[in-house]
């Protein structure tokens, strides 16, 4: 049998190596001060010269697996990304800032593990103070009013999920009421007067209230004229600038029609047609027209003789053009309290402010009476409907949707068809909802829903009794 070799390469007796290495692994719990591996001088041979043999210790860890296809232990997933978005290790610190400026707060954003924390400036030693709601002014983005609220213009998706009505965070408007701490209320916080020094909107959609009154509601680009005849005053026909398209800020020329009571200073809003509401069995089709709301002028000077008056844009929700039409068209109503109806009136729904097939509470929709009929705002009609509703939803399905199974039947399979008798017509009326006047027009009214128990759709009759 053949000795082992040593680390210099010469053979060494087997009892002497096996020896020398348990003695070697006694004294290598204390190894030297250096930091170097333990080593032991050993006699290769009885009365030899010494012989020094490292000791190699056993890996503080286990052996790293690589697999095929993933990335390799201690790869850094996120090194691709900037600095202020990396992961740091803990202790390891970080010197980006995202402080935006002297008007975006007094805290800096900086970045340590896995998440971002809010960090007072030094000299400030004021907290910042986040109020419930900030009304949109011309310019600002999610982003940008998560960093002067929040100083962390990534925190932009958690002032969105406060706000579900905002449909596209790219897109918010001047005169929108965006909630910035959970469970605020906008009713609430404008009454209080909390607003982040915006501006809401006066009676014809122009800028100049500071906030809103408690229980108001703002359209925001869409809106209703009860008679285009009348409610279209004019229209603009040219700008100073040498500019096609339009926007806040432009002189404007306008003509207007004769007869029109216009002063300087009246503020209009612009505007384009884009619908009528639809015709509905059973219903009356009035002469109101949905308009998409695009801006609001200023009215500075007006030549009545020549009708021409001159002015400048104040607000702008979309692009402007010549050829868009100005009117009073409201865009402020106050939800009235209720009062007592003074006639019956059957009526129907017509369509909702957006081109909606279902309608519920809290959304504002048209019915096809109004002053004429002795209508007024804050009477309350009810939505009544009647029939099998299951009966009703079998017309959009297939004939498969009445049958069912027999259970007591011999038969593996025996199917038979729900029988469908009466006459819908002869069931009593239930109400399905309820409908708050907020304006009245001569043909039609525009009315809150506020209540509903199931979705309404349009041609929906609705009852207003005397005395309710």
């Amino acid at each position: 049998m053949r000795a082992p070799r040593s680390a210099l390469g010469w053979a060494l007796p087997l009892s002497y190596v096996s020896l020398s290495a348990v003695a070697l692994g006694q004294s290598s719990g204390s190894a030297p001060s250096g930091g170097s591996e333990a080593a032991e001088a050993v006699q290769a041979t009885p009365g030899g010269p010494p012989v020094t043999v490292e000791v190699v210790p056993p890996p503080a860890t286990p052996p790293q697996v690589f697999v095929p296809g993933y990335p390799q232990p201690g790869t850094v997933l996120d090194a691709h990304l900037p600095s202020g978005s990396r992961a740091h290790a803990p202790g390891e610190t970080d010197s980006f800032d995202l402080h935006g400026g002297s008007d975006s707060g007094s805290s800096v954003v900086t970045g340590t593990g896995e998440a971002i924390l809010l960090e007072p400036q030094l000299g400030s030693g004021q907290p910042m103070v986040v109020p419930s709601i900030h009304v949109v002014k011309q310019g600002d983005t999610l982003w940008d009013l998560s960093g002067q609220y929040y100083q962390n213009p990534w925190n932009w998706p958690q002032v969105w999920s406060l706000n579900p009505q905002v449909k596209d965070p790219h897109w918010i408007y001047p005169g929108d009421e965006l909630r910035l701490r959970p469970g605020s209320s906008i009713q609430s916080a404008l009454a209080s007067g909390a607003g982040g020094g915006g501006t809401g909107m006066g009676g014809a959609g122009a800028r100049g209230q500071q906030g809103l009154t408690p229980g108001t509601i703002v359209l925001r680009d869409q809106g209703y004229i009860g008679d285009p005849k009348e409610n279209v005053w004019g229209e603009l026909v040219g700008a100073r600038e040498d500019q096609m398209l339009l926007s806040e800020g432009n002189e404007v020329y306008m003509l207007f029609r004769p007869g029109v009571p216009l002063k300087p200073g009246e503020t209009l809003t612009i505007f384009l047609p884009i619908r009528k509401p639809p015709r509905v069995a059973g219903g009356r089709q009035p002469p109101g027209e949905l308009v998409k709301i695009i801006g609001t002028v200023r009215v500075d000077a007006y030549n009545e003789k020549d009708r021409i008056a001159r002015g400048r844009i104040i607000e702008s929700l979309d692009t402007i053009e010549r050829g868009a039409k100005l009117g009073p068209v409201g865009r402020e109503f106050s939800v009235v309290p209720p009062k007592h109806n003074q006639v019956q009136v059957w009526a129907r729904v017509l369509t909702s402010l957006t081109p909606l097939v279902f309608m519920a509470q809290n959304q504002v929709v048209f019915i096809d009476r109004g002053e004429e009929d002795g209508l007024e705002p804050g009477n309350r009609l009810r939505v009544l409907r009647r029939g099998d509703t299951w009966r009703r939803n079998l017309k959009t399905a297939s004939r498969m949707a009445r049958d069912r199974v027999r259970m007591d039947s011999r038969k593996n399979v025996d199917i038979e068809s729900t029988p469908l008798k009466g006459n819908d017509e002869k069931f009593p009326y239930e109400v399905v909802g309820e409908l708050l006047l907020l304006k009245t027009e001569r043909y039609s009214s525009i009315a809150l829903v506020t209540h509903s128990r199931r979705e309404l759709v349009a041609g929906d009759r609705a009852l207003a009794t005397v005395g309710y």
